[in-house]
């Protein structure tokens, strides 16, 4: 799955970069997952760089990445969600960074992040990935009906 409809052909340097950051500048593969999270830089960089992290070089696209007000693990889809990151968002959906499916509480809650947001590129990769799973419409419900927790 592509949400973005990237070319493939293009991950090569993205790859060799970090390759580089972790061999040759001995940086953490999971300091550079948490720069890339953060990062402002262009969509197709964000989503190769972190696939590359999570494919390549096995970091978790579940780990917690911070604690909310309440105490409670924020998730790297949340996280790229509240940082209007959709290179990042694209990448964690498509390796299923989230636990159930989309009706399910941690992918509304990243959804509803965006929706308050009014992020439509957010929103837009989202409602792509629920339909390329099949669950669009139960998607969409739940989005309409839920409260944000």
């Amino acid at each position: 799955m592509n949400l973005l409809a990237l070319d493939p052909n293009t991950r090569a340097p993205f790859s060799k970069t970090v390759q580089t950051l972790i061999q040759k500048h001995r940086l953490d593969p999971n300091e550079i997952f948490m720069n890339v999270l953060e990062s402002q830089e262009a969509v197709e960089m964000n989503y190769w760089m972190m696939k590359v992290l999570i494919q390549e070089h096995f970091v978790s696209p579940q780990q917690a990445v911070a604690k909310d007000a309440t105490g409670e693990p924020v998730k790297p889809l949340q996280a790229a969600c509240l940082l209007g990151n959709v290179g990042a968002v694209a990448a964690l959906l498509e390796s299923r960074a989230f636990q159930g499916d989309v009706c399910d509480r941690e992918y509304q809650l990243a959804a509803r992040i965006a929706s308050k947001q009014e992020d439509q590129g957010l929103l837009g990769v989202m409602m792509k990935y629920a339909q390329e799973v099949g669950g669009l419409e139960i998607f969409m419900r739940e989005l309409q009906s839920a409260t944000l927790q």
